[in-house]
């Protein structure tokens, strides 16, 4: 036979759920439930983890027209953001795109601000185009949020943050991070440290305050809080601004956010004060970012991208009808030390390799 006549290599035969049924030894119903997230998926956890392991090898996908047509759902989920931008919603996103594609899920992505959030959420929930809805919002109070989503029937449910009646969640330990952050700060001689947090009418920024002033009183430490309406750089350059010109400055900072410590790193630059000799910084929520600082900024790397793929889980099981709940990630947060909170000389390094 010549090469021209040499038939066509036919394509791979797309893994089906009997097959994973067959490799993970179990029936085919279970896999069904366990890929769709069923509450009624009665297996354990060694079960469910060799479902889950024959799902990856064999590289299965649901069918998910099929499940469309059956159940008249759109297997879409919408996640609402006030900022793609910020390295802290990147690894949310990154955490919510990859358990959705686990579990043959799309996701839908809406940017909302104060001005255009109620026709965002108006058009997702009005014209059927999500399942259900993730909400990670840094500033919209929760009145607003219970009027614009409360008297819709879509699963709603509530990330990095607890909204006054919703009864669906998933958070960090927030108050563990900041908790760590000032006791690594307290570890150099500090007789004076400063908080800078967000918004105070969002429990978010509540639980950080809580656990760097719980922090401060167990070191012995006199504390400051400075509180602004965003989470942003802006917002973290002012508020250097404000403690680098008192009469007293701090010998250390608790930045609640990385964006805000970014900016209390160049108040500081404008102002002569020296980081880490003068003032040591340590913020909240690691990014690639620190390690290009100068000096690189100290950080407290929180388990967001699980928190992402958390979230999915819960709205995927209150779509199926599961109950809602509020739920911490147990992951435990860990400290990324870098120049901003020990004294070396900096100025010659070259960035250095992330931790974690």
């Amino acid at each position: 036979m010549s090469k021209l006549d040499k038939p066509e290599a036919s394509a791979p035969k797309r893994a089906t759920l009997r097959d994973v049924a067959r490799l993970a030894k179990v029936d085919p119903s279970l896999v069904s439930r366990i890929v769709n997230n069923d509450p009624k998926a009665n297996a354990s956890v060694e079960t469910r983890a060799r479902v889950l392991a024959a799902v990856a090898k064999l590289g299965y996908r649901a069918n998910s027209a099929a499940r469309m047509l059956k159940t008249a759902r759109t297997q879409m989920i919408g996640l609402m953001l006030p900022d793609m931008a910020n390295p802290m919603y990147t690894s949310i996103i990154s955490g919510v795109e990859k358990r959705c594609a686990e579990l043959g899920y799309g996701v839908l992505f809406g940017d909302h601000q104060e001005d255009n959030a109620d026709k965002i959420f108006k058009d997702l929930l009005d014209q059927g185009q999500v399942d259900g809805l993730l909400i990670a919002s840094g500033t919209l109070p929760d009145s607003f949020l219970k009027s614009a989503l409360m008297d819709k029937s879509l699963p709603i449910v509530s990330v990095n943050r607890r909204v006054k009646g919703m009864p669906a969640s998933v958070i960090v330990n927030d108050s563990l991070g900041a908790t760590m952050a000032v006791e690594h700060l307290a570890k150099s001689k500090v007789n004076l440290m400063a908080g800078i947090f967000g918004p105070m009418h969002i429990d978010t920024a509540q639980r950080r305050q809580i656990g760097f002033v719980g922090a401060c009183k167990e070191q012995k430490i006199k504390y400051q809080i400075v509180s602004k309406e965003s989470w942003g750089m802006q917002a973290g350059y002012d508020s250097g601004k404000e403690l680098f010109s008192r009469n007293t400055i701090p010998d250390a900072i608790f930045a609640s956010t990385v964006l805000m410590g970014i900016g209390v790193l160049r108040a500081a630059s404008e102002m002569g004060i020296d980081i880490p000799e003068s003032v040591r910084v340590v913020s909240m929520h690691d990014s690639e970012i620190a390690n290009f600082l100068i000096p690189s900024l100290t950080t407290v790397n929180m388990p967001t991208a699980e928190m992402g793929a958390e979230a999915v889980d819960l709205l995927l099981r209150i779509i199926e009808g599961g109950a809602a709940n509020h739920l911490i990630v147990d992951t435990v947060p860990h400290l990324v030390v870098r120049e901003s909170s020990v004294a070396i000389n900096y100025r010659n390094a070259v960035p250095s390799p992330r931790i974690g």
